[in-house]
């Protein structure tokens, strides 16, 4: 009886300990991210606008029924989509391609990498600014190369034109993004046996058949986290919007995130941004809830 007590007496400040290991993350992510979520919440039903006072009253879902009825919302909506959608895809189908690439080849495999996951440690700012002097309408790189030089187009493309701008975003986020996505496949693919595709060789399957039956089967998992975060990076993403075309021309390029920007620090009425955060929260949700049907039954085919 006296060891059964010492042994819970042990047990149970072994877990006090490790509950004060953790306290100061605990502590931190409650006071970034939990209690700033619960008052965007909150701020979302009321009329807090900063240009009238600071005092603010419940309002229910007038701030939601603005939103919607906004002539924009639709478009803002529709670009987030096809912004999500297209930069997802697209990264993941080309890292994939690179993954299987950087793992077939023997040497300078490391440096390849390296120059690989460059685009991935450059500061958005950085990236932002890079690709505004490349792909600029009159004294771009791109521009300079193709009309002055090559002579090949003849006259200017104007990438952050209200046709293009959006696509030229994309392109940018693909090409920021796809290094993390790659170095992750990369490592999915290394812990497949290669006893798997020396079988499949044997009896005759060629590189096409191994890619399919073998290596998509098997990485199955790692696609769909790779597929989750770069759809909530890019739901997220703001500062290289901001600094190639700040949303613009019009509501051309113009996403979520650089809505509640707008709404919140340009117009400072922080009852209508905090109603865009929680319509973006519920879409980032929803791709999450897909992500876990999806992770659950992998697992289970995989068991």
């Amino acid at each position: 009886m006296k060891k059964t007590k010492k042994m819970s007496r042990l047990l149970f400040w072994e877990a006090v300990r490790g509950y004060l290991f953790i306290a100061p993350a605990l502590i931190l992510l409650i006071g970034l991210l939990f209690i700033p979520m619960v008052q965007g919440f909150w701020y979302s039903v009321t009329d807090f606008n900063i240009l009238k006072s600071w005092d603010y009253n419940f309002i229910g879902l007038d701030n939601f029924k603005k939103v919607i009825a906004d002539e924009d919302f639709g478009i803002i909506l529709k670009n987030e989509v096809i912004f999500a959608v297209v930069v997802t895809v697209i990264t993941v189908v080309i890292s994939m391609l690179i993954a299987v690439f950087l793992n077939n080849i023997r040497h300078g495999k490391n440096i390849i990498r390296a120059l690989v996951f460059m685009p991935w440690v450059l500061p958005e700012v950085v990236v932002g600014a890079l690709w505004r002097w490349i792909l600029d309408g009159e004294k771009g790189l791109v521009n300079s190369v193709l009309v002055e030089y090559l002579h090949i187009l003849p006259e200017h493309i104007q990438f952050f034109s209200e046709a293009t701008a959006l696509a030229s975003v994309c392109f940018v986020y693909i090409w920021r993004t796809y290094p993390y996505v790659t170095i992750m496949l990369s490592a999915g693919l290394q812990g497949i046996d290669k006893e798997l595709y020396d079988a499949a060789a044997v009896d005759g399957c060629n590189g096409i058949k191994r890619f399919w039956y073998i290596t998509i089967p098997n990485l199955k998992y790692v696609l769909s986290i790779c597929s989750l975060m770069a759809a909530i990076w890019t739901m997220n993403g703001f500062g290289i919007i901001n600094i190639l075309t700040a949303g613009g021309p019009g509501v051309s390029s113009t996403t979520l995130p650089m809505t509640i920007y707008k709404t919140a620090f340009q117009k400072f009425r922080f009852g209508e941004a905090s109603a865009y955060s929680v319509i973006q929260f519920v879409i980032i949700m929803i791709f999450a809830l897909i992500y876990l049907r999806v992770t659950k039954a992998t697992k289970e085919e995989e068991a």
